[in-house]
């Protein structure tokens, strides 16, 4: 038996991740997969891509220092930021970023999603790492709306 797939109850959940994330209080090891993309969608949905993309990144990379850890890889952020980001571009409305961020999680539980558009091997270099770089198993099927500019499905989220 599977677990089932973590759901927010209410946007003052996400809220609090968020909230978390930003003063690094929890350890990067606990930051999983579906949080990383609920903290992503909640900066798209309040900032435009480029700056949204920026404090996340930005984000992942302090919770990682304070904790003396290293490891960032840009491509698979990027990766992930730009999923999001379609994802937002094609969400219908929402009564709350919990609804949107449980359809989100839904859809892209699944952390090797990655790997229908990256090889083991180009994702382990050193420059995939450092720098995004194109897939090269198949281009990606959703864009980053760069320019967004504080796209809210839901409206403002307080």
């Amino acid at each position: 038996m599977s677990d089932p797939k973590p759901q927010f109850s209410n946007d003052d959940e996400i809220r609090t991740l968020v909230k978390a994330f930003e003063a690094c209080s929890f350890h990067p090891s606990e930051f999983k997969h579906y949080q990383h993309l609920t903290v992503a969608l909640w900066y798209q949905s309040h900032l435009p891509y480029d700056d949204a993309a920026e404090r996340t990144k930005t984000g992942i990379r302090r919770l990682a220092a304070t904790y003396g850890k290293t490891g960032y890889h840009e491509t698979i952020s990027v990766f992930w930021l730009r999923l999001v980001s379609g994802f937002l571009a094609g969400a219908e409305p929402a009564e709350t970023i919990a609804i949107l961020a449980n359809q989100l999680i839904d859809k892209y539980i699944d952390k090797n999603l990655i790997l229908e558009y990256y090889s083991a091997e180009l994702l382990a270099s050193t420059k995939a790492k450092s720098e995004w770089v194109e897939p090269d198993l198949k281009p990606l099927d959703f864009e980053a709306t760069a320019g967004l500019s504080g796209r809210a499905p839901t409206g403002p989220v307080k």
